[in-house]
């Protein structure tokens, strides 16, 4: 019998060695949903750490061809992925002396029911109906004490407005629907 070459030995043995720790993985997890066993002394390196950049890159992946683009003139917003337009909806924009800002930027924060505090006056309004940034906030700039972004509204009836302090208004609808396509550094580009 013809003995394999070394190469062959080294692949058969990293193949055996790698279904040895998917089964040990398999193992651990049946018995310890969790991840860990709280009895466990303290590891520093774990290779549960390792698997955080593997669950990064599909995320990037999807969303390095995503972008929001804001048709001031037009009040609009479209979703673009791939560019395809994935999303377009109507939106109210910033009034005579709070325009929103032209320009590139992106996305910095993203919260789910917000508290909104009043541009002029700080006070604060918490989640619900009376709630001006609705159930989403999608925050792109931050200019001076000013906070700008794209968020739904409990004034639907003036979208296709310019009637904000700056932000970009849609509906909750739409922006339910944004808001679970897009991440952090999404580019928003506001254009005229």
């Amino acid at each position: 019998m013809e003995k394999p070459s070394a190469v062959r030995r080294c692949g058969i043995l990293i193949c055996y060695g790698a279904a040895g720790l998917l089964a040990a993985g398999a193992w651990r997890d049946y018995y310890y949903p969790n991840g860990w066993h709280p009895d466990a002394p303290f590891q520093p390196m774990r290779l549960a750490r390792l698997t955080l950049p593997l669950r990064q890159a599909p995320e990037s992946l999807l969303t390095a061809n995503t972008r929001i683009e804001v048709h001031l003139q037009a009040r609009e917003i479209r979703l673009y992925q791939n560019e395809q337009v994935i999303l377009q909806a109507p939106v109210a924009v910033g009034q005579d002396g709070w325009q929103t800002p032209i320009g590139e930027f992106a996305v910095r924060d993203m919260r789910i029911n917000p508290v909104w505090r009043h541009p002029i006056t700080q006070e604060p309004v918490g989640p619900g109906p009376s709630n001006p940034l609705g159930s989403r906030w999608i925050g792109f700039l931050v200019e001076g004490g000013y906070h700008i972004g794209i968020h739904g509204t409990n004034q639907e009836n003036l979208i296709g407005e310019a009637v904000s302090h700056g932000c970009v208004r849609m509906l909750e609808k739409d922006i339910q629907a944004l808001y679970g396509h897009i991440q952090l550094g999404t580019p928003v580009v506001v254009k005229p």
